[in-house]
């Protein structure tokens, strides 16, 4: 038999391996934001038809002097994927975003530098996969908003964060492909989750965003 002292070492010896393997366990990789220059691509996103008509929206998002609404057919890519908010007024140099509902940070898109506000961006105009600076937000009943082309270093939440509606997560801006000082704004469904450490990302479909009373 083994003697109260042997039985000791035994387990002291059998604690170390196991906290060795433990270690040697890859850890998960998570990021609070994917914060880069680089010029990506993503694929344009269906039009899907969202049949909850009783889901409606914050539409206090963001201030702005004209708009241009989402463009496509159900089944088929759109071809004006969110709906553009524009503020042209020069009197204001910040205009804040807000959530349109309250949801977890899921994604969170940073790096992409502006040439100017009121201008065509022509720094690094694909950056972001053309979105520039985004924020994307996971909501009830499956649904997701992205926030793009906001101000460089203006983004104020990360990945992680549970956000309450109408709360302020950045500040318009001109970052990615964009003709002047705008949000676009999109609401859309994904099957799967975001990648938080890696380039942009699409939603499987999109919506209309007046079908949510924005």
């Amino acid at each position: 038999m083994l003697s109260k002292i042997q039985i000791a070492i035994v387990l002291v010896l059998s604690l170390s391996a196991l906290e060795i393997f433990a270690g040697e366990r890859p850890k998960i990789k998570v990021c609070d934001s994917y914060d880069s220059e680089e010029q990506e691509k993503a694929p344009v996103q269906k039009v899907g038809e969202f049949k909850d008509v009783r889901v409606l929206l914050n539409s206090k998002i963001t201030t702005y002097t004209k708009r241009g609404e989402f463009e496509g057919l159900v089944h088929q890519k759109a071809t004006h994927e969110g709906l553009d908010l524009f503020n042209d007024n020069r009197e204001f140099v910040d205009i804040p975003i807000r959530a349109s509902a309250s949801g977890e940070v899921v994604y969170v898109r940073k790096g992409c530098n502006e040439s100017s506000q009121f201008n065509r961006n022509r720094n690094l105009s694909e950056c972001g996969a053309g979105w520039g600076n985004h924020i994307v937000i996971k909501h009830t009943v499956g649904l997701y908003t992205r926030y793009a082309h906001l101000r460089a270093e203006s983004i104020y939440t990360l990945v992680g964060e549970k956000i309450d509606s109408g709360s302020i997560i950045g500040l318009m801006g001109n970052s990615g492909r964009s003709e002047g000082r705008h949000l676009h704004f999109e609401i859309g469904t994904l099957n799967g989750k975001f990648n938080e450490c890696a380039p942009s990302q699409s939603f499987d479909l999109v919506f209309d965003p007046r079908n949510f009373g924005i």
